[in-house]
């Protein structure tokens, strides 16, 4: 069975290009422009990933990941931004992040992430 992967960003561009990237893979993806879009999404559809932007408006990827923390501690968590500096990696990964990549991450070290997080080879 198909793993589903939930995209969350500002950017449909981004959200494209990641799918883009995860498609020859046969991944079920879901998208969401932000972070309560992304709530609103899990509520409804059961998600075995989660790659989210950090800057997104109404709820960032710090408040998603954390608010994710508090319902399910082992949903693995991708943080994909444009933030490299140390600061913002120490707080997504104090957020619950499991993996903190810089855009644009290349589509090989992200899929690669992705099932290595999955468990898959």
């Amino acid at each position: 069975m198909a793993k589903t992967v939930l995209v969350v960003d500002d950017s449909a561009t981004v959200r494209k290009l990641i799918i883009y990237t995860l498609g020859p893979d046969n991944y079920n993806c879901l998208e969401a422009s932000d972070g309560v879009d992304a709530l609103e999404k899990m509520a409804r559809n059961p998600v075995d990933l989660i790659i989210a932007d950090l800057n997104m408006p109404k709820m960032d990827g710090l408040e998603l990941v954390r608010t994710i923390r508090e319902k399910n501690k082992d949903i693995p968590v991708i943080m994909l931004t444009t933030q490299g500096d140390q600061k913002s990696k120490k707080k997504g990964f104090d957020a619950g992040a499991n993996v903190y990549l810089i855009k644009p991450a290349p589509a090989r070290l992200l899929l690669y992430k992705v099932k290595s997080l999955l468990g898959e080879k």
